[in-house]
């Protein structure tokens, strides 16, 4: 069976890298589980939180919009209709943004927020002019607007509101964690840990789930659990016996 995990609220906090103890539950996971990671943050900004061992395993990034296996990135973009609407209320509503290619970006704002903090730590990439940006892959809003997020609903633009951030996270339409998960080559018999509305259709296709936190609730086949709980139900997932009694 696969195990999926989330990055940011799940198995990482505030924006740092994840602890020793952390990868060390994931790592004896992954003697007895195929290991997935799929995060909002582009495969750019996931592998500076991970561990180097972990860089190999498959990833899935801007919840969908990117997949890495075997080494191999492919991308999801926007369409061109829904990439002139994202310029269009960008250039309407000045907004500030962070707008993704396959592997550079394009910034503007506030350099002191802690996304910004965490973009391309390796510094991988480079942040280009917005108007050289092609395709777009995933871009994130800082506004939380609702005119603005109806006109991005309005073309099927996928709209992920973070009110306790200021900002909108937008992928394509279509375009979702498990639509991600299904480019994989594995079987669709999975456990997921998550913890917020962008694992939401990855709950809903799991065998069993573990949500860190409260922000999502009553989806079948789900257990919430506080972040101190987390290695300890990971470790728990490395005994077959137990864990085939807690996915009946």
């Amino acid at each position: 069976m696969t195990v999926v995990f989330d990055l940011d609220g799940t198995t990482i906090f505030n924006g740092n890298k994840m602890t020793s103890e952390m990868e060390e539950a994931i790592k004896q996971l992954s003697f007895h589980r195929r290991i997935v990671f799929a995060s909002a943050r582009p495969i750019r900004d996931m592998l500076p939180v991970l561990p180097t061992d972990f860089h190999n395993y498959d990833l899935i990034g801007g919840n969908g919009a990117f997949v890495k296996q075997n080494n191999v990135l492919t991308t999801s973009a926007f369409s061109k209709e829904e990439s002139q609407t994202i310029f269009n209320v960008i250039r309407k509503y000045k907004l500030n943004y962070l707008v993704d290619s396959s592997w550079n970006y394009s910034f503007y704002g506030d350099k002191e927020h802690p996304l910004y903090q965490g973009l391309d730590p390796d510094k991988t990439a480079k942040n280009i002019p917005i108007e050289t940006i092609n395709p777009i892959v995933k871009s994130v809003l800082f506004t939380t607007n609702p005119d603005i997020i109806n006109e991005l609903k309005k073309v099927g633009i996928n709209v992920h509101f973070h009110g306790n951030e200021q900002l909108i996270d937008i992928s394509p339409n279509g375009i979702s964690k498990w639509t991600g998960f299904k480019q994989l080559e594995t079987a669709n018999d999975f456990i997921m840990f998550g913890n917020d509305a962008n694992d939401i259709p990855m709950f809903k296709k799991a065998s069993k789930s573990f949500i860190v936190g409260n922000l999502v609730k009553n989806i079948p086949n789900t257990t919430n659990i506080p972040k101190e709980k987390v290695i300890e139900t990971i470790l728990s997932l490395t005994n077959p016996i137990k864990e085939e009694v807690e996915t009946n």
